[in-house]
């Protein structure tokens, strides 16, 4: 059955079930009374997208991501479509790749359905968001998760990683490791704010150079293993022969790599070398020792990240930015 199958039974326009089935406009009990029996008796669901039609929503946000799989990403995903979909919206997850062309084609996508709100969650999207993508979706609300863009319709919520990465540094060095490597495997934004983290701390104590003990590898235990070696066959003082013994790990898949390829060369950790990570993943619980990390309260960015769309779908108007502090969870290794 049909508006208009609705409206003849009844006998009354098509503009008055529009009003009653929407709940918008001056409709008669009586008149409700009857339309509602048609409803009821025929079993009648409107269509999403006549719905959107008139009520100027389709209740619809999408959430971008790089990679599901990723932990992080995964519970963040699924922290946030849990509480949009309490919210009365439908979701759409979009697993992006670093992909330019599946990212630009996706937004595309969304511009044409007319979606309420996106998401898009990780500092990479900075990079893979075309202007042509972004004029697609121009008068779409967005909100990033831990990344930035210059949009007009663009807002954020980020950790400040930078300050945990500061957190760990102080840690060893409070502890006693004051020849410290920072380990670097992506090239995103919340990457340069760790690395940047990792700098300030350094030259808080006096070092004049502190980038030129960033390692750079590829995400992951493999990548991990690598940049150990490196570390290990390095100096963090060549002229007075000293090694480094703390390694600050951008990330704790990376961290484990790190930790299992020094603990396979014989070295004690934490006596002889320390190592963290971060994100508070399960990695830094399963792997033994446990890993010193970063908590970047990632349930905390996924509640403020949805807090933030709704406000803009319902008010029109928030902050630009919003920040989060983390804090470091010392464990074993570090």
């Amino acid at each position: 059955m049909t508006i208009y199958d609705i409206a003849r039974e009844t006998g009354v326009s098509i503009a008055t079930v529009s009003r009653a089935i929407n709940n918008k406009g001056y409709v008669s009990q009586a008149t409700r009374d009857k339309i509602e029996a048609v409803l009821a008796r025929s079993n009648y669901q409107p269509s999403a997208i006549a719905r959107g039609l008139a009520t100027g929503s389709m209740k619809t946000v999408a959430i971008l991501v790089v990679d599901v799989r990723v932990p992080h990403y995964a519970m963040t995903t699924y922290i946030m479509e849990g509480l949009l979909s309490r919210a009365g919206y439908s979701v759409l997850v979009c697993n992006t790749d670093t992909d330019i062309g599946k990212t630009t084609g996706y937004l595309r996508m969304l511009g044409e359905r007319g979606v309420d709100g996106i998401i898009l969650v990780g500092s990479i999207y900075r990079d893979l968001c075309t202007e042509d993508a972004l004029q697609a979706v121009r008068k779409t609300p967005i909100v990033l998760a831990n990344g930035v863009l210059d949009r007009e319709n663009a807002h954020t919520v980020f950790v400040d990683e930078g300050y945990g990465i500061e957190l760990a540094v102080r840690h060893m060095i409070a502890t006693g490791h004051r020849y410290l490597a920072y380990v670097a495997d992506r090239e995103t934004g919340a990457s340069e704010r760790k690395q940047k983290g990792f700098c300030k701390a350094l030259r808080a104590v006096g070092e004049k150079n502190p980038r030129r003990h960033i390692f750079h590898t590829a995400y992951g235990m493999d990548g991990g293993s690598a940049v150990a070696a490196r570390i290990c066959d390095a100096l963090y003082d060549e002229a007075n022969g000293i090694p480094y013994d703390g390694v600050v790990c951008g990330e704790d898949l990376t961290a484990v790599g790190v930790l299992y390829a020094l603990l396979a060369r014989g070295l004690r950790v934490p006596e002889e070398i320390a190592v963290s990570g971060c994100n508070n993943s399960e990695y830094a619980y399963v792997c033994n020792p446990r890993l010193t990390t970063i908590n970047n309260k990632g349930e905390e960015l996924s509640r403020l990240t949805v807090e933030v769309l709704i406000e803009l779908l319902t008010e029109g108007k928030v902050r630009k930015e919003r920040k989060i502090k983390p804090e470091l969870i010392v464990q074993d290794t570090a």
